[in-house]
């Protein structure tokens, strides 16, 4: 329950920081630092996900 929660929070955490990065970008224009924090962003998100879809380790 509490990894659920925690990772969906950090889910959320890595969508709010997408929405920033694509407001600077539509703001001030496609630069190195928005490509670079998009794929940091992008790497980040696939790892949630990926810990959000599978099963969470047995701890015996």
């Amino acid at each position: 329950m509490s990894r659920t929660l925690v990772l969906s929070a950090s889910l959320a955490l890595i969508a709010l920081l997408a929405v920033l990065t694509l407001t600077v970008a539509v703001r001030n224009g496609v630069d190195v630092l928005v490509v670079v924090s998009l794929i940091i962003l992008g790497l980040m998100g696939v790892g949630v996900l990926g810990a959000l879809t599978s099963p969470p380790p047995d701890d015996g």
